[in-house]
């Protein structure tokens, strides 16, 4: 954990890989999906409490990224194939109220960068499945449990680069961060207009080029970008050409604010 006021960091060890940490209405409580399960976690105390466990037990799937249904009562999140080599992870949807875990998509290879956005009465779900490099929207029914059909909104396929994490900025474009596997250098994320298809702002990470997951923030009193990257599994050779592998980066941008903190309902109704 990184603290923004003074810039001190606190880690909190944990058993088993993160694939998501969400906000709560708890003080001091995040939600975590970790492995196989997911629950909360005290920050201040350490302690864990498992909510359900994922309804597969593959040795290749693991927990990865998600994102708060709006109203805060459940959760949509993905698994991912540690190998990246085949389709046999899912996206699930997860409600509080009964703690059940159920299949929204299977057929998932890397279940990364998700958001929720309004149309009229219904809720969209945008989600991004990395090797299929594009961005898709379902119509999401809560009451129902279930997605409609896939449509693709970007096509990333001349893109170099995989997309994995994904943030809402909340005027109709996104910011995709660009997963590059396959040479040292620079990285980046680039904010595109979902109706043009059109880039609109761009972020490079000079020597760290597998990207993450980006985050809005608003600090110093303007907008600014917060980039993850990643180094694991990467080569010692490529290693030596990416100095900043694994570094953690802030930039500043053009948006005039973010959107509203969406938090998990953990604590019971009135």
């Amino acid at each position: 954990m990184r603290f923004w006021d003074d810039g001190s960091q606190r880690v909190c060890p944990l058993p088993a890989r993160t694939g998501f940490v969400m906000p709560t209405d708890m003080s001091g409580v995040v939600f975590v999906g970790r492995d196989k399960e997911i629950g909360t976690l005290d920050l201040n105390t350490g302690a864990w409490e498992t909510w359900a466990t994922i309804p597969d037990m593959n040795p290749r799937t693991t927990i990865n990224d998600g994102e708060i249904v709006p109203g805060g009562r459940a959760i949509v999140f993905g698994t991912k194939d540690i190998r990246f080599a085949e389709p046999i992870a899912h996206l699930f949807l997860f409600t509080l109220v009964d703690r059940k875990i159920q299949v929204l998509a299977d057929k998932q290879l890397c279940s990364n960068g998700k958001y929720f956005s309004r149309s009229g009465n219904d809720w969209l779900l945008y989600d991004i499945d990395t090797p299929k490099r594009n961005l898709v929207r379902y119509r999401f029914d809560l009451a129902k449990r279930q997605l409609g059909a896939a449509e693709v909104v970007l096509d990333l396929q001349n893109v170099e680069g995989f997309p994995d994490g994904m943030v809402d900025v909340g005027d109709g474009t996104a910011i995709i961060a660009f997963f590059n596997p396959s040479r040292g250098g620079n990285g980046r994320a680039s904010r595109y207009h979902l109706e043009s298809c059109e880039i609109v702002e761009e972020w490079t990470t000079t020597g760290s080029p597998r990207v993450t997951c980006p985050l809005l923030v608003e600090r110093e009193n303007k907008v600014q970008l917060v980039l993850t990257t990643a180094v694991e599994g990467m080569p010692e050779e490529m290693r030596r050409k990416c100095p900043e592998a694994g570094s953690l980066f802030i930039a500043d941008t053009t948006l005039g604010g973010v959107p509203a903190d969406e938090l998990l309902h953990l604590q019971a109704p009135g």
